[in-house]
C-alpha cells in the first residue's frame, strides 16, 4: 500500500512538472516572472534546473514503478504459495477421509461375514 501511495505521489509530481514546463515553454508563464529578474543567464539557469529536475523525477518514478511491480509480483508469489499449501492440505484430508472410509467399509464387510 505504501508503494502505491508513493507511486501516486510521484505521478502527481511528474504531472505537475509537465504542466509547469508546458506553460513555461508555451509562454503562458514567463521565465523572467518566475525569477523576478531580466537577466538572460538566470533564464538559462532556470532551463538547466528544469532539465535536471526532469531527470531526477523520471529516474525516481522509474525506480518506484519497478519496486512497485516487484512488490506486486512478490505478493502474487506468496498468494500462490498459500494456494498450494491449501491444495495440499485439502488433498491430504481427502486421502485420509478415503482411507478411513475404505477401512470402515472393509471392517463392516468382515463383520457381516
Amino acid at each position: 500500500m505504501q508503494m502505491k501511495l508513493l507511486k501516486g505521489l510521484l505521478d502527481l509530481i511528474a504531472f505537475g512538472y509537465i504542466i509547469f514546463t508546458l506553460l513555461l515553454l508555451a509562454g503562458v508563464v514567463d521565465a523572467n516572472t518566475v525569477l523576478n529578474n531580466d537577466v538572460e543567464d538566470r533564464v538559462l539557469t532556470l532551463y538547466k534546473i528544469i532539465a535536471a529536475a526532469a531527470g531526477v523525477i523520471l529516474l525516481a518514478r522509474t525506480l518506484v514503478s519497478n519496486l512497485y511491480i516487484a512488490d506486486l509480483k512478490h505478493d502474487r508469489h506468496r498468494a500462490e504459495l498459500k494456494i498450494n499449501e491449501l491444495k495440499a492440505s485439502l488433498y491430504e484430508k481427502r486421502q485420509a477421509f478415503r482411507s478411513n472410509s475404505y477401512q470402515e467399509a472393509a471392517a463392516e464387510a468382515e463383520n457381516s461375514n
